[in-house]
């Protein structure tokens, strides 16, 4: 978290941000004061059908759909609690890097299909280590590929690593 955000998270004081979504109101609320340069989600979030909603919203409530859908809003308001980049462009940042590690990694490798998955391992591992709150999600986003797929392939990497002596 940036010092900025340290100021506004003080003890005692919560931080609050809010987005209309589709009829209903999502609200993140940052509780505690973490000395961390970690990013973290809020404490507490509360989604309620907003004063305007249709009548058919109202009768439905807040349903398991809404709750669905609900994960791009609290993105974006951990990205702007956290002073990043909104999570579009967040997004493309990573997986440009994505993109482009694997492709240094392959040419490293000698861009055979043989060690792919040995290369999403430490950009994975990477990701993880910056952060970045979803390093799966992320690599299938850039890759096109499942997340239960790209599972088994980090598996079959940690086998591999773990065969050959080398750390994950």
């Amino acid at each position: 978290m940036s010092r900025e955000n340290h100021s506004r998270s003080a003890p005692g004081r919560a931080v609050e941000l809010s987005r209309p979504h589709e009829g209903s109101v999502i609200t993140a609320r940052w509780h505690t004061d973490v000395e961390s340069t970690a990013i973290t989600g809020p404490d507490e979030v509360v989604v309620r059908v907003a004063d305007d909603a249709s009548p058919e919203v109202r009768e439905r409530g807040v349903t398991s759909a809404v709750l669905h859908r609900i994960n791009r809003q609290v993105d974006d308001m951990v990205a702007e609690f956290h002073l990043l980049p909104s999570v579009g462009a967040y997004q493309v940042m990573v997986r440009r890097y994505i993109e482009g590690r694997l492709i240094e990694l392959a040419r490293a490798r000698g861009a055979t299909a043989d060690g792919f998955e040995s290369d999403l391992l430490p950009v994975c591992v990477d990701l993880a280590g910056r952060g970045d709150a979803d390093p799966l999600g992320a690599l299938a986003a850039a890759t096109g590929r499942s997340r239960e797929a790209l599972g088994r392939l980090l598996d079959m990497a940690r086998r591999r690593n773990d065969h050959d002596g080398h750390p994950a």
